[in-house]
């Protein structure tokens, strides 16, 4: 039989970080396959990203018209045998239409109170039946499915895991740290409360005592999604340890930034509290960059021994906060560590690529 793979691109326009990386370097790998079969398909209407309520109820009610009526119809429209939505929902009732979820993660389950009551109601008697339903569902880690599993009674046989990899950026070439230009920690992500940022700038705060020269530079937007928003902690705990000079929040980055941040930066640190995937773990990786992360979630299964792990157990932790602090300086102090996650790092990058990524779900879709 002929695969015709089509796939539901509307999350491209509301999607951030990781999310939109899986999407957008997916279909770039699938487009550059040979003989690829691919429909990409969207809805033009604008989607409303404002806070009034009875807005917020009319989006909820057209992003589900849009998955289980105009999309499933559209894609038998076009001829496709396939469809893959990367944004949890998928079409309930698809006929003959093979679907294919993409479940990042288990933050649905895990963490209800950081998602709106309607968006839950709807993921839970809508999206996860859909769900069970389709032919396949991919995720992106053995932690998220053992997680998925253990929250609902999915088809595990259903359940594929298949691994993410770096964003690729244009590469800036930027000369490395100027002489004038203080070192610095970096953490690109949105601000939002898994992240975990307070506890990363009360250790960093402690870092300082010791290593005055360095900053630390956070960069991310403000999570539209109020219950998940961090911002305001992270700028208190700024706050507190008077560091306004030393921590800086530069908010979004496009790539070209992002890049150029990654270039220069002394180490990244990912003190998250869970991560599905955890792709900036890898973007560091391929920048060379030496790595501080969670021992927790999915981080140390990507990271492997590419990373320093600390453990991180729950927000606004003293413990996880001095140890986190003792990491930084340990890696400052340890010019030989450095030189070993570095070229750890890199190697463990070598692992994953979109090509893989792409090719793996076409295998699996054919063995559906």
């Amino acid at each position: 039989m002929e695969i015709k793979v089509g796939i539901d691109i509307r999350d491209l326009r509301i999607a951030q970080t990781g999310a939109k990386t899986y999407l957008t370097e997916l279909i770039k790998a699938w487009e550059a396959m040979p003989n690829a079969s691919l429909v990409l398909i969207d809805n033009h209407l604008k989607v409303y990203r404002g806070n009034a309520k009875i807005f917020k109820i009319i989006e909820h009610i057209r992003f589900q018209w849009w998955k289980q009526i105009q999309l499933p119809y559209i894609a038998k429209q076009k001829g496709c045998t396939h469809l893959i939505c990367t944004d949890f929902f998928v079409p309930y009732f698809k006929g003959r239409l093979q679907t294919i979820a993409v479940l990042h993660d288990a933050f649905f389950w895990e963490s209800p109170e950081h998602y709106n009551s309607l968006w839950l109601r709807l993921f839970h008697f809508i999206g996860v039946p859909a769900a069970k339903k389709a032919n396949l569902v991919l995720v992106p880690s053995h932690y998220a499915k053992q997680r998925i599993l253990q929250y609902e009674n999915f088809d595990p046989t259903k359940l594929v895991v298949v691994y993410e990899a770096a964003k690729k950026y244009d590469r800036i070439q930027t000369q490395v740290i100027a002489k004038n230009k203080a070192p610095y920690f970096l953490h690109i992500g949105v601000l939002e409360k898994r992240k975990n940022l307070p506890v990363l700038i009360k250790a960093f705060s402690i870092v300082l005592k010791k290593h005055p020269q360095y900053e630390l530079v956070l960069a991310g937007n403000t999570p539209v999604k109020t219950q998940l928003n961090d911002a305001p902690a992270i700028k208190a705990a700024i706050q507190e340890a008077q560091l306004f000079e030393k921590v800086k929040l530069v908010g979004y980055v496009n790539s070209p930034a992002a890049a150029r941040l990654y270039e220069t930066a002394f180490a990244y640190v990912f003190p998250s509290l869970n991560e599905g995937f955890g792709l900036p773990l890898l973007e560091a990786f391929s920048f060379g960059l030496p790595v501080i992360c969670s021992n927790n979630a999915a981080l140390p299964e990507i990271a492997a021994d590419a990373a320093l792990l600390v453990n991180m157990n729950e927000a606004n932790n003293i413990d996880n906060v001095n140890a986190l602090a003792a990491a930084m300086i340990k890696l400052i102090e340890a010019e030989d560590l450095q030189k070993q996650l570095k070229e750890k790092g890199v190697a463990r990058n070598n692992d994953f690529s979109w090509e893989q990524t792409a090719s793996q779900i076409i295998e699996h879709i054919k063995n559906i």
